[in-house]
């Protein structure tokens, strides 16, 4: 049994001294302390990513951290414009083949993001703390953009009237999708069904928003 948890150990330590010569050789600590905070924030939740806890798990100093992220809410903001990134890449992706199918676009927008939400419940909650990330910074700015400008685009291409403009239609969709999610996340909505439809909830409901949307004059 010993030797078993000496071998257990040992391997633990070499694995630490593989993630340390691997950041100080390739200049990459940056990233690996991000890729270590993403880890804590999907294990334990915002308040877990702390910069002690990030540099532990790295394998390096507490004190090395300093180097690229001089606060914990600096360390946030770079993880936050990692997954705004991913979610980004994920809605850009989703709407890529459907210029011309606008009622279909914003579906898959939508669902896109209802997914990625239920999926990483931590991550997407981390996005809209002001009050632990830096919203006007550049990178993360850069990727919020991204995304809002994914839901502009599929209104700019949509040939029907718009009772109001673009970007209150923007809003509209973005408020539901938001507030649904944050409603479900924070427990006062649960997972259910559509008794018209038979979709699920969340999907549901972007077909009565569309249906405002989509005005068509009589």
């Amino acid at each position: 049994m010993t030797n078993n948890i000496d071998s257990v150990n040992m391997k633990a330590d070499m694995k630490l001294k593989q993630k340390r010569t691997a950041g100080q050789k390739h200049g990459d600590l940056r990233m690996e302390l991000i890729r270590e905070g993403l880890i804590l924030l999907d294990i334990q939740g915002i308040e877990g990513v702390t910069i002690r806890a990030v540099a532990r798990n790295a394998g390096v100093a507490h004190s090395a951290p300093a180097n690229h992220f001089p606060s914990r809410r600096a360390m946030l903001t770079a993880i936050a414009a990692i997954v705004f990134a991913d979610l980004a890449d994920l809605t850009i992706e989703a709407i890529t083949d459907l210029a011309d199918k606008p009622e279909q676009a914003i579906q898959a927008f939508a669902e896109t993001c209802f997914q990625f939400a239920f999926d990483t419940p931590n991550r997407y909650q981390l996005l809209w703390q002001r009050q632990l990330i830096d919203q006007d910074d550049p990178a993360l700015a850069k990727e919020m953009e991204r995304v809002y400008s994914a839901l502009l685009s599929v209104l700019r291409h949509a040939q029907v009237n718009h009772r109001v403009d673009i970007e209150t239609d923007a809003i509209a969709i973005w408020s539901m999708v938001h507030g649904y999610i944050s409603m479900r996340l924070d427990g006062n909505f649960v997972a259910a069904e559509d008794t018209v439809t038979n979709l699920p909830r969340h999907k549901a409901i972007m077909l009565s928003l569309i249906d405002g949307i989509y005005y068509r004059k009589s």
